[in-house]
């Protein structure tokens, strides 16, 4: 009885890991040698040698993403680009982070068309010796197997408005930056595993006392859970307003952390900055400078 059982449940476990494989969103593509047709046109004004590239499946008809290696002088890195209706779009450089602890530190967000509509990706393995790379679509932060146009009505890029959105802060209570009339707010979107995030927080802290009697407000904002963030804030100092997103406002801000930006008293957008950088405050610092002077 007992020998029928174990078999069984043997029977069972493989059966599940077989599901989980098929449901796996992730996809593998190599790399060829040299150009893409679609980055022809801009190919004697990149200030670097693209090596190599792969157009990802997206089983969209409009929308090409396209991933590759390039040198610069010494140095190697990925390229990443987005055509639509087979005009390029959007070509960047990224970074892949090798051995990453989370997955979601190699999540990509490429926005184009003014920044309303946005596409997101995961990057599982870019392997130069195996000359592939494993990926995944994202729709906000869930993998899916095709990949989806996010469209935001209401951006946030330099000088636009910075919409109304739906805060939470570490007490479960609403938090309304609406409220805050009158008042500049810097923002810091952020998370706890990211670790440029975490790397920014000293530099925005002193921020915060210098400016702790002037008419300047410091919101971060996060789609951790409170959970993580309150086990976090036991063992380090974050002086900054902590506030938790909806699910429905987070397509704001998409999957790329951090970000700061900068909110002037008419909620117009005056500073706008992504990606992790220790020093950061120092330009955050500069600009309310600038903005008390034109005041």
């Amino acid at each position: 009885m007992l020998k029928n059982i174990f078999f069984s449940m043997l029977i069972l476990t493989f059966l599940c890991s077989c599901q989980k494989e098929q449901k796996s969103s992730y996809k593998t593509a190599e790399f060829q040698e040299g150009f893409p047709e679609i980055l022809k046109p801009i190919e004697k004004d990149l200030p670097l040698k693209i090596l190599s590239h792969s157009i990802l499946e997206s089983t969209n008809d409009s929308i090409d993403i396209y991933v590759g290696y390039l040198k610069q002088g010494k140095q190697s890195g990925n390229w990443i680009a987005l055509a639509s209706n087979n005009q390029l779009k959007q070509f960047t450089t990224v970074n892949f982070k090798q051995g990453s602890e989370n997955a979601r530190e190699n999540d990509i967000d490429i926005a184009f068309d003014n920044s309303t509509r946005r596409v997101s990706l995961r990057i599982k393995e870019l392997d130069t010796t195996a000359n592939k790379i494993v990926y995944s679509w994202l729709d906000q932060a869930d993998l899916t197997d095709s990949l989806t146009v996010l469209t935001i009505d209401k951006p946030l890029v330099k000088g636009g408005i910075f919409p109304s959105i739906e805060l939470t802060d570490i007490n479960g209570e609403k938090f309304n930056l609406d409220n805050l009339n009158g008042q500049t707010i810097v923002v810091n979107w952020w998370a706890v595993w990211c670790a440029p995030c975490r790397k920014e927080i000293p530099g925005l802290n002193k921020l915060v006392s210098k400016y702790s009697n002037k008419e300047v407000r410091f919101v971060s904002i996060t789609d951790d859970s409170k959970d993580k963030v309150s086990g976090f804030l036991e063992k380090n100092k974050f002086d900054y307003d902590i506030t938790f997103i909806s699910e429905n406002d987070r397509v704001l801000f998409g999957n790329s952390y951090p970000k700061n930006i900068i909110i002037d008293n008419n909620k117009n957008i005056t500073f706008y900055k992504e990606g992790g950088n220790e020093n950061i405050w120092q330009e955050i610092d500069q600009h309310l400078t600038e903005m008390n002077n034109t005041e």
